[in-house]
């Protein structure tokens, strides 16, 4: 094929499985823990939803932060992020 790059980018997750496996470590625990908060929801006791919210929006904050937004330009023109 004319034109094309034999090197493929890269994944975002590459070559980093202990990183991978603790963050999903923690989210899995987080996850875990909101889902036991929920045992407790009664329409008095709204504090274990509170938790529940919080938990989620960390864990979708966290997804953000740890993202690759800073190479969507080198990545939409072929280049891997190691050039």
């Amino acid at each position: 094929m004319v034109g094309t790059r034999s090197k493929q980018p890269s994944h975002s997750g590459e070559g980093h499985l202990v990183s991978n496996i603790l963050i999903f470590a923690v989210m899995f625990a987080i996850f875990l823990g909101a889902i036991y908060a929920v045992n407790w929801l009664t329409l008095d006791n709204v504090w274990p939803m509170a938790i529940l919210l919080v938990a989620a929006t960390g864990m979708y904050l966290v997804a953000f932060s740890i993202g690759r937004s800073d190479t969507t330009t080198e990545l939409a023109k072929g280049y891997s992020h190691n050039e």
